[in-house]
């Protein structure tokens, strides 16, 4: 019996079995792996993951193909791509290629119908589907959350020891998020063999069982830190403004935004970006992510020299310096930004800003000593976000200048380093940092944006910096949004009585239609700190009049959602606010050590009951007038009660900083 079946399949059934063997084979196609979702810290869906069509051609079949001009003409009808470009495509394809080259991405289900028609015509041409990445908040993350792309030679190189290994064709991070966990992110493809004639088509579509050989894995999932309501209300307050945005919790270092415009589509990418929008997007230079990219700081290095001064005792905090329109040294002009004079303490003088009152301190200080500070609170530094592309900036000192640069530090150098000028750089992620460690009276944060409960909040504790003067600090910082040029930052309304403390910045820059890049740091509540940025305009003007009005959105959709006020609690919150002290601090003892829970918190020691609602503002317009009155009010001598001699030393290097007076208009107008 088994002789005669044997003799039946291999003598009488011969020819077709041979045919069978002749026309048909077996191919092993890839089923490819969704990536991990990404969620923000609410569970909201960041990226995720949907299923696409694509045109596919296998090279071993089109290879053999005789007329593949005839076959890109039956292409290019039914897709309406060029046939010159398609031919290119089937002319060079190798036949060792083992995967399928992509034709035509993100097809609609009418035009996979038609390549289903019309099959005879289309030997080794089929459709697949694939999971490509969704970006559902397009440009308002892009930057942070960053795009894939197909996998280049040097990224197959790189990963080509992973556990994960790259093949040709997978997609890969390019940047961001996608980028710095790209291998938790991707998962594991499968494999599906399948019965195909000689010219590559499935045998009885729709019929035959496709057989799974190894079913794909997806990639892991990933919870962020940020919050997409205050990432969106970051993005929408900057407008059209070319810069960036970066909202952290002081108290352990998460990302609730980082926003960078202009901005870009990440889902172009994911679908194919035409050649024309990539070129427009390459011109903006919307693809550099300016939140980690260092910039003159300008006025918010201010700060880093007030602890500087006070660190080394080279000037008491209350003690008056008389501020006007410049100062020179060795024939050189130092300006301000206005020439009203006026006498002016520490606190008052960070308030407003004053060139002249920082030139004077500078004198008296090292610029080691300024640069060293800058370095403990974070500049010069990258700061380890995972999202990658961020700078160290710079933070320059003689021995700096003269590896780089060939000369020697001359003290105007030190001049321009006390107000933020000079060869500093420093990225919006730094500038974020560094607030937070003023509010946190030095512990600086660890900025983060995965959401992990066990991770280390603080890089490290300050200690050699005394809690005095972080109290000095931060209560010059509230009077600059209190009565200074940081107003325009303040909320209105049922969040009106909520303080803040800040520090505009306007660095001098050439080859923009402004002068000023502009610059504004904050944080809030000012004595128990929940919420600290960092905001950028490129170029822009005045921080005061360009980034302040943008941080107060930011900080009234914080509070918002954090803190809604109900109709009847809006009597209890007017009278219990998040305030401290509304009183001008220029003239307060700075003997007084604040208490150690007042020391963890940045809290005012200053026993004054807190003025409320309606009265808590006009107080704030009356202390604005008199600060201004006193600004403009010279001394019946018109001497200094606390002068520096002018050095007679001659200075070459840097230009003269000459500030306009912009600034001036601008709390001018507040004040009227």
């Amino acid at each position: 019996m088994l002789f005669a079946r044997v003799f039946y399949l291999q003598v009488w059934e011969h020819g077709k079995f041979k045919n069978l063997a002749k026309n048909n084979s077996t191919r092993v196609s890839l089923i490819r792996a969704p990536r991990g979702i990404i969620y923000d810290r609410n569970g909201v869906i960041l990226v995720t993951s949907k299923q696409s069509l694509r045109i596919i051609a296998y090279p071993y079949i089109v290879s053999n193909v005789k007329d593949k001009r005839a076959l890109a003409r039956n292409l290019s009808k039914l897709t309406g791509k060029a046939e010159s470009e398609l031919f290119k495509i089937l002319n060079e394809t190798n036949p060792r290629v083992p995967l399928p080259i992509q034709i035509a991405n993100n097809i609609d289900v009418s035009q996979a119908i038609k390549i289903y028609e019309n099959a005879h015509l289309l030997p080794g041409i089929d459709v697949e589907s694939q999971p490509i990445r969704y970006y559902p908040y397009g440009e308002v993350p892009a930057h942070l959350l960053g795009y894939v792309g197909e996998a280049n030679e040097a990224e197959l190189e790189y990963h080509a020891n992973s556990p994960k290994k790259l093949k040709l064709g997978d997609k890969t991070g390019k940047s961001g998020v996608e980028k710095f966990f790209d291998e938790q992110l991707r998962g594991v493809d499968g494999e599906r063999r399948i019965f195909v004639d000689r010219h590559g088509k499935s045998l009885n579509p729709g019929k035959e069982k496709k057989k799974l050989t190894k079913v794909p894995e997806k990639g892991n999932n990933l919870h962020l830190t940020i919050d997409i309501d205050i990432q969106r209300a970051a993005y929408d307050a900057m407008g059209d403004l070319m810069g960036a945005a970066v909202v952290v919790n002081p108290k352990n270092g998460e990302v609730l935004a980082l926003v960078s415009k202009p901005s870009y589509n990440p889902n172009f990418f994911a679908e194919g970006i035409p050649h024309s929008i990539y070129q427009e997007l390459s011109r903006k230079k919307a693809f550099l992510n300016r939140a980690g990219a260092g910039f003159t700081p300008g006025s918010i290095w201010k700060p880093i020299t007030v602890l500087a001064a006070l660190e080394n005792k080279v000037i008491d905090p209350a003690t008056k310096l008389h501020v006007s329109g410049a100062i020179y040294l060795g024939g050189f002009k130092f300006g301000d930004w206005t020439s009203e004079e006026g006498s002016m303490d520490m606190r008052t003088a960070l308030a407003w800003s004053r060139d002249t009152y920082f030139y004077q301190v500078a004198k008296l200080l090292k610029p080691e000593q300024i640069s060293s500070i800058g370095l403990l609170l974070g500049a010069g530094e990258k700061t380890g976000i995972e999202t990658g592309d961020e700078s160290a900036g710079i933070v320059p000192d003689p021995n700096w200048k003269k590896k780089h640069m060939g000369e020697a530090w001359y003290p105007g150098n030190t001049l321009h380093l006390s107000i933020g000028q000079s060869f500093l750089l420093v990225t919006p992620l730094q500038a974020a940092t560094m607030i937070s460690t003023m509010a946190n009276y030095g512990k600086v944060p660890q900025l983060h944006v995965i959401k992990d409960k066990n991770k280390n909040q603080f890089k490290r504790v300050i200690n050699n910096i005394k809690p005095e003067s972080f109290k000095v600090l931060n209560e010059g910082l509230r009077q600059c949004v209190q009565s200074g040029t940081g107003g325009a930052s303040n909320m209105y309304g049922d969040y009106a009585p909520i303080q803040i403390a800040g520090k505009t910045g306007s660095a001098e820059v050439y080859g923009y239609r402004h002068s000023t890049h502009a610059w504004f740091i904050a944080y809030a509540p000012y004595e128990n700190p929940e919420i600290a940025l960092a905001l950028f305009g490129e170029g822009a003007g005045h921080g005061g009049s360009i980034c302040a009005p943008v941080a107060q959105k930011i900080f009234e959709a914080y509070f918002k959602k954090y803190h809604p006020v109900k109709p009847e609690d809006r009597e209890s919150i007017i009278s219990k606010p998040f305030i401290l002290n509304d009183k001008p601090t220029s003239a307060v003892d700075t003997d007084v050590v604040p208490k150690k829970e007042e020391i963890n918190n940045g809290a005012n020691t200053n026993n004054t009951k807190p003025q409320t609602g309606t009265t808590s503002l006009i107080n704030q317009a009356a202390n604005s007038l008199n600060t201004l009155n006193k600004l403009i009010t010279k001394p019946q001598n018109n001497k200094p009660e606390f002068t520096i001699e002018e050095s007679d030393e001659a200075l070459s290097g840097p230009s003269p900083v000459i500030r306009d007076d912009d600034e001036n208009k601008e709390r001018k107008r507040r004040q009227h």
